[in-house]
């Protein structure tokens, strides 16, 4: 067996690995201490080698209280996709259920990975994205775009529906709504041609929520 092959195995090995413990955390429940912070609670579950990648929030979602964090994680591909080893940033988020006293639930919201550039959370927010009454987890991601024929900013909506997270690992994702939402490229190209991003920013999704017939 090659020495490629070799590290190719241990990286898939690793990945599974961190997929089977990070993956088995979710959906458990987890304390937090009296007096402490929501930002010294969070720090306790930050992902292995990762920061904050947004202000954590601390809130009520659907009158429920809940904390939500976001970090940005360093990671690399395999050497047969990357011989280069270049080292690209994915950005993970968790949201925190309080339940009675000190009790949280921890939930994996969604992992955002690179596209054409490392991903930015915007904003993040709520507001009614479906036909129930509750209302949604959005969240804004922007990505640069700095390539030979392109630059500029990619705009991104993700929507998160908490209905039924009982029994659940991970908020579910809301694949249609987000797709509306995603505002487009703010981009020159090297051809001359230049698009404009239609949604950039919270004003700019309420607005086209309530074009769409969501209040």
């Amino acid at each position: 067996m090659t020495k490629n092959c070799l590290n190719t195995m241990r990286y898939f090995l690793h990945i599974i690995l961190l997929l089977l413990i990070t993956n088995s955390s979710f959906g458990q429940h987890v304390e937090r201490r009296s007096k402490e912070s929501a930002e010294q609670f969070v720090s306790k579950y930050m992902p292995e080698h990762s920061k904050l990648a947004f202000d954590i929030l601390e809130t009520m979602w659907n009158g429920k209280p809940v904390i939500i964090a976001f970090f940005e994680q360093g990671y690399k591909l395999s050497m047969e996709e990357d011989p280069g080893q270049q080292t690209y940033h994915q950005v993970i988020g968790e949201i925190f259920f309080k339940n009675a006293g000190y009790d949280y639930t921890r939930f994996l919201i969604d992992t955002i990975k690179s596209e054409g550039g490392d991903p930015k959370i915007e904003n993040v927010f709520f507001a009614n994205a479906d036909k129930g009454k509750n209302k949604e987890l959005i969240v804004l991601v922007s990505w640069p775009q700095l390539h030979a024929d392109v630059s500029g900013t990619l705009y991104g909506a993700f929507v998160f529906d908490d209905y039924k997270i009982e029994g659940k690992k991970k908020l579910r994702y809301l694949e249609n709504i987000s797709q509306k939402l995603s505002g487009g490229c703010d981009c020159e190209y090297k051809d001359g041609k230049k698009t404009k991003a239609k949604l950039r920013n919270e004003a700019d999704i309420r607005a086209e929520l309530r074009r769409l017939g969501y209040k």
